[in-house]
């Protein structure tokens, strides 16, 4: 009796240390789930814009943007959007299928405004900064220099403070009913 008892207690030692999760224990497929998601802007930051309409951008946000980037508007023109290259490459040929496709006057108009406020090989100075071209920071940010830094997926957006404040409120205030909703769904 006294030898099972030894047997299962190794049995439980030998299970508790191989179930930590190593490197070499990971499928190839579970690697590239945590390729894909480090290469997702997650987080925020707060920040103020200098005289110059500078800002310090994040590293964790510098080191995944790359050299060279482009500044737009957000999708609603309620924040500046900062892509990698690749990634505005990638959404603006989505905008000229779509307009190929669909010869909307209002869709043109849409991506004429939207060209008329992007910026591109735009690029951090040795100190980290980034210039918000001074036409951009008018429409979008107005005379705000406090501004709260969020990671969107592929891009990082840039908010007056105020705004994005009362966005995270909203969104607090409507979490219930979005929780039920996301309850409701498969995940399948």
């Amino acid at each position: 009796m006294a030898d099972m008892e030894n047997e299962n207690m190794e049995t439980e030692v030998t299970l508790d240390a191989t179930s930590v999760a190593t490197p070499e224990v990971l499928s190839e497929e579970d690697e590239a789930l945590i390729r894909k998601h480090r290469r997702t802007f997650i987080g925020s930051y707060s920040h103020t814009l200098d005289s110059k309409g500078r800002m310090v951008m994040p590293l964790a946000f510098r080191e995944m943007l790359g050299e060279k980037f482009c500044i737009t508007p957000s999708f609603d023109f309620s924040a500046i959007a900062v892509y990698p290259e690749i990634e505005y490459a990638r959404m603006r040929e989505s905008y000229d299928r779509m307009l190929k496709k669909h010869r909307l006057p209002e869709l043109q108009e849409y991506l004429q405004n939207l060209d008329a406020l992007s910026y591109r090989d735009q690029e951090c100075d040795g100190q980290g900064r980034v210039l918000l071209p001074a036409r951009i920071r008018q429409v979008v940010l107005s005379e705000e220099k406090d501004v709260n830094i969020t990671g969107g997926g592929d891009h990082v957006n840039i908010l007056p403070r105020p705004a994005g404040d009362d966005k995270l409120q909203d969104f607090i205030n409507r979490l219930p009913g979005t929780l039920n909703l996301i309850g409701s769904l498969s995940m399948e």
